[in-house]
């Protein structure tokens, strides 16, 4: 009984760390980044793109096995079984709620514009020779998630018309009121959040 409890309990804990794990390379930069101050550390964990699937795998396998380890028949027919009352965190409640988790981080990993629309800022043009607009060359965004990191960011500056970020191209092309901000106060905003400007380019 000892060992089907601790197998529960591996298993759900796996499925938590897979889980977790999807968006490590999004998370673990953020981190560094603003505890440690370590900019570029994007590129630490953009070897994990790689392992998402696997990691997903591992995940839904392990929570399958607490699933059936909660809800499988007793088949020892013990009178006594029927009266043991499991805590919270060997119930079916605690089972169903570690799934949402795991599906909820599924979903913010694979689908991240679901939960972060991002949306251009309304920028009041007085002279059209005041507009600029530049490429950065950014390395370390491995998944739609960072794109949606920078293009959210960006957009919070004052004077940012409007940004496009491709992380498969490793670019991001930014239009801007020079009158209002300028490209070094958008490329801190970048590496702030943990990615590497390799160049600047004006278009």
């Amino acid at each position: 009984m000892a060992i089907v409890k601790l197998n529960k309990k591996a298993s759900l804990g796996t499925a938590v760390f897979s889980a977790v794990s999807l968006k490590l390379c999004c998370w673990g930069p953020l981190l560094l980044t603003g505890v440690a101050g370590i900019s570029g550390s994007s590129v630490y964990f953009s070897w994990l793109i790689a392992l998402k699937p696997y990691l997903l795998a591992i995940a839904f396998l392990s929570l399958g096995v607490a699933f059936y380890q909660v809800y499988k028949k007793n088949k020892l027919g013990c009178g006594n079984c029927e009266t043991d009352k499991p805590s919270f965190f060997k119930s079916k409640i605690y089972v169903w709620l570690v799934a949402v988790f795991v599906v909820t981080m599924t979903l913010v990993s694979y689908y991240p514009q679901i939960f972060n629309q991002t949306e251009g800022n309304e920028v009041v043009i007085a002279n059209q020779r005041d507009i600029q607009s530049v490429k950065l060359d950014i390395e370390g965004m491995v998944c739609q998630s960072c794109e949606t990191n920078i293009n959210n960011a960006v957009n919070k500056i004052d004077g940012v018309i409007q940004i496009k970020t491709s992380f498969e191209k490793g670019v991001s092309v930014i239009e801007f009121d020079s009158t209002k901000t300028n490209i070094n106060s958008i490329k801190e905003v970048i590496l702030s959040k943990g990615y590497v400007i390799k160049k600047s380019k004006n278009e």
